[in-house]
């Protein structure tokens, strides 16, 4: 396709200095002198793709535990003009908490404890299932307008995890209590309800979950040091990293994970078909 696509550009020329040897001929026979014109020949930038991943979302991939799904769906959407249809690629690069690649034993072992919801409708044309860097090719020529399907729909922790592995995927940076910070109580978000012991004067009366120490049920009063009782989403529960403990080194363990997305499209008819084109979207990610 692409000697063809010469040879059509070959013939235009040609036909366009045939032309010019004519008129050129005719003037000089009338004596005859014409002020020069420059023909100037543009070529449009036609190709263009664009990358995205409309159910990624970075808060759920937040304080993971064994059986959270995360939605991740890296797809390419062909932006181009003048009709172009395009092949397209999607390389993946794992990287650890520090910023790294990851080592080839450290991938193996993460890609057993992680599951990824493939698509089957692309061809891995680089790397292996378990190379840290792999590049995925589309099965179906893309044309303009239209978006892949997702290389990869969700990544999943499944609860089978071990804590010694949830240990193993979450790293240590050597963090102490005080690099941690709670926050407070927040009433829109939660209700307090109370916890008395058998010995309180209100213990098993209605309504005693609604009353603190002090409080008065059915004219009796909560005698007992009461234990607050939050739901388990509410502020004052959770403690979060502040940010400033200047622990950013991972100590041992693969100390999180990213998955980066990189995408990359040819046009089609520059190729004899997909294998044709798969080396061109692999020089690409070079």
């Amino acid at each position: 396709m692409k000697a063809k696509s010469k040879k059509t550009l070959t013939i235009a020329l040609s036909v366009i200095l045939v032309a010019a040897i004519a008129v050129g001929a005719t003037l000089a026979y009338l004596f005859f002198k014409t002020d020069p014109v420059n023909n100037v020949f543009t070529f449009a930038e036609n190709i263009r793709g664009e990358l995205s991943e409309p159910s990624w979302n970075p808060d759920d991939a937040l304080d993971l535990v064994p059986g959270a799904e995360i939605p991740k769906d890296p797809q390419i959407t062909n932006t181009s003009e003048n009709g172009v249809v395009e092949y397209a690629a999607i390389k993946l690069t794992f990287f650890n908490g520090a910023g790294e690649v990851l080592s080839a034993a450290d991938m193996a072992k993460l890609m057993g404890l992680i599951e990824i919801d493939w698509s089957n409708n692309w061809t891995r044309i680089d790397g292996t299932a378990t190379s840290p860097q792999q590049i995925h090719m589309f099965n179906d020529t893309l044309p303009q307008g239209v978006t892949t399907d997702p290389l990869f729909y969700s990544v999943t922790i499944p609860d089978t995890v071990s804590v010694a592995d949830l240990e193993w995927l979450r790293g240590s940076y050597g963090h102490t209590d005080a690099c941690y910070q709670a926050g407070a109580h927040d009433s829109s978000m939660c209700t307090i309800t109370w916890r008395h012991h058998e010995k309180c004067a209100i213990f098993g009366e209605s309504g005693a979950e609604n009353t603190a120490n002090g409080g008065t049920v059915n004219g009796k009063t909560c005698d007992c040091s009461a234990a607050e009782i939050h739901n388990s989403r509410c502020p004052l529960l959770i403690k979060t990293l502040t940010g400033t403990c200047g622990h950013d080194t991972v100590i041992s363990g693969l100390g999180n994970f990213t998955i980066k997305a990189e995408g990359g499209v040819v046009q089609a008819d520059a190729f004899a078909n997909a294998a044709d084109a798969a080396p061109k979207l692999i020089e690409l990610f070079q």
